[in-house]
């Protein structure tokens, strides 16, 4: 098996034609209410009247359309000046933004590459994990930028895992238990209130983009990781 570095992994077909969470809104059939079970903008709306302000980042946006959905109504209620809100994505395909919408904006870019500058009340991560390669990094950087009234919460296969030497299902459920990391296993849903300062203790070997398909049905990246030898 031939491992991809982070670079090479941003050219292969399975990443960049990926559709999983291309189209997808905030509420209804096809949407993040839907699929996480978190309605975004009832969330926004109970973080403002508790915080009185409110961040959210969506990684892995696709069109954006939940974002672009959210924003709408925050316009609407007179509330965009108490939000801010950020989209990311590796491709610049994001649906028109109305001009009357200040408080959202895109970025263009790897999940990798991605290093947070502030702390978010809601991270989201919809399918988005799926074709990362270095997940471990990506999530320990999703659970440290989380404010600590704030929410995590992401699509993750935990069996995309593999660390030399041992089984990585056990050895990472075991982290997010200490840590107090929901994960389940049913739903690959994971979920965490509040941050986290977590250390997975591996060092990232690469990815395998010809994994084929995941619980999804659609090809996927599996990641490789050695321990960290601490002697």
């Amino acid at each position: 098996m031939t491992l991809l570095t982070e670079k090479e992994l941003v050219w292969s077909p399975v990443v960049a034609n990926n559709n999983m969470n291309r189209s997808r809104n905030a509420r209804g059939v096809n949407s993040y209410e839907k699929d996480i079970k978190l309605d975004p903008i009832k969330f926004l709306l109970k973080h403002i009247e508790a915080y009185g302000s409110v961040t959210w980042l969506d990684l892995c946006c696709g069109e954006g359309r939940a974002l672009v959905e959210a924003a709408k109504y925050l316009q609407s209620h007179n509330l965009q000046h108490r939000a801010k809100l950020t989209g990311l994505d590796l491709v610049d395909y994001f649906v028109p933004m109305p001009s009357s919408v200040t408080c959202l904006d895109f970025l263009v870019q790897p999940l990798n590459g991605w290093k947070p500058v502030l702390k978010y009340d809601l991270i989201t991560c919809v399918h988005g994990l799926h074709y990362a390669g270095d997940k471990l990094a990506v999530l320990q950087n999703c659970l440290t930028s989380i404010n600590n009234n704030g929410y995590f919460i992401a699509d993750f296969d935990i069996k995309s895992v593999y660390i030399n030497g041992i089984d990585a299902e056990k050895y990472i459920k075991a982290i997010f238990v200490a840590n107090s990391i929901q994960y389940n296993a049913k739903t690959h849903i994971i979920r965490c209130a509040g941050l986290r300062n977590v250390n997975f203790e591996v060092t990232y070997l690469g990815a395998d983009d010809k994994a084929g398909p995941n619980y999804t049905g659609q090809g996927a990246v599996n990641a490789y990781y050695a321990l960290i030898d601490k002697h």
